[in-house]
């Protein structure tokens, strides 16, 4: 199944300058965000910057910190380019790109949607090098040492696991697709 992105880049700009390279980046890094900061891309964008009414915006100075958003329905939205540097696993922004996903991973697991997009999503990911990592698997990544991102239910190993599968898969195939024998 093909997952296509929709770019909400634009309509999630805070005007503040993010730019680096794409050699920079190393790692993709999972996160979960809750309903109540939205259901798209926009309106998570519009929470971040909403300092005073939601105290996500403190922790990052008003900007959108991720990449991604997949909602519920498995939609993935960029809301930021990948070589924007978004404010999303504290030491490790300048060499990670970040999806959220919505909802609260503590308490349910990802829809089947949501995890359908996530796995081929993490495969592009791979292609390009970078290592799979949940938010509060990387050291110093928050500043709340109990916190679980994206949370248990959200399974990173199997994520890992899945994303490199079909990573292998569609190597064979496109082997096989250009004739060479194996």
């Amino acid at each position: 199944m093909a997952n296509f992105v929709i770019n909400k880049i634009a309509e999630c700009d805070d005007g503040k300058p993010k730019p680096r390279t794409i050699e920079r980046i190393e790692k993709f890094v999972v996160h979960r965000i809750g309903d109540s900061l939205g259901e798209t891309a926009q309106e998570i964008a519009a929470a971040f910057r909403d300092t005073s009414k939601h105290a996500a915006g403190s922790y990052t100075s008003g900007q959108q910190p991720y990449t991604w958003i997949i909602r519920k329905d498995g939609t993935i939205e960029q809301a930021l380019a990948m070589t924007d540097t978004g404010p999303h696993a504290k030491r490790w922004n300048s060499s990670s790109v970040s999806v959220a996903l919505i909802g609260d991973f503590t308490k349910h697991e990802p829809t089947e949607a949501q995890w359908d997009s996530l796995v081929n999503l993490s495969v592009a990911m791979l292609r390009m090098g970078f290592t799979i990592h949940g938010h509060t698997e990387l050291p110093g990544s928050s500043s709340d040492l109990k916190k679980q991102c994206p949370g248990h239910l959200c399974d990173m190993d199997k994520l890992r696991k899945e994303a490199t599968s079909k990573l292998h898969e569609s190597a064979l195939e496109h082997l096989l697709e250009m004739g060479i024998k194996l």
